[in-house]
């Protein structure tokens, strides 16, 4: 599966100190990730690196929304997607599989790719459940139809 290398961060090049770093996931993005199950997407993300000697810090902020199929009437939504995470690139030799929030660098590497922590992030911002809000009167924002037909199936 190929990726665009947009999402490559080329941290050698970068002096000691703070960057920042700004990406738009479409639905060009996710279409690279055959099981996200998106419709439409906009996320904007915007990455501040911190790059010390023996160091990187990635903080990761995110806001956006993504088209979601609604688990209760299949009608596709708009779901938002927002939060903040932090994510550690050490030198040398780990293991990433026991620390999540670490990427383990060999120390000639110098460029990174996120491209599969951002869409990690925008899918941990998903709820469990994925259904219509609900309308500002209380009424849920499903299709009425496909309410009717369900409550006249059901046991």
């Amino acid at each position: 599966m190929s990726r665009s290398t947009e999402y490559i961060i080329p941290f050698g090049s970068c002096s000691n100190g703070v960057h920042t770093f700004d990406y738009e996931l479409t639905d060009e993005f996710f279409a690279s990730f055959p099981d996200s199950g998106f419709g439409e997407a906009r996320v904007h993300i915007r990455v501040s690196l911190f790059k010390q000697e023996r160091q990187l810090q990635f903080d990761v902020h995110l806001e956006g929304w993504v088209v979601l199929p609604c688990d209760r009437c299949l009608e596709e939504y708009e779901q938002s997607v927002g939060g903040d995470y932090t994510l550690y690139g050490k030198f040398g030799e780990g293991n990433s599989d026991e620390e999540l929030d670490i990427i383990w660098l060999r120390p000639e590497e110098h460029q990174v790719d996120l491209s599969h922590y951002f869409y990690e992030y925008v899918v941990l911002n998903l709820p469990m459940r994925k259904v219509h809000p609900g309308k500002p009167d209380g009424r849920p924002g499903c299709n009425p139809a496909m309410l009717d037909l369900l409550k006249n199936l059901s046991v």
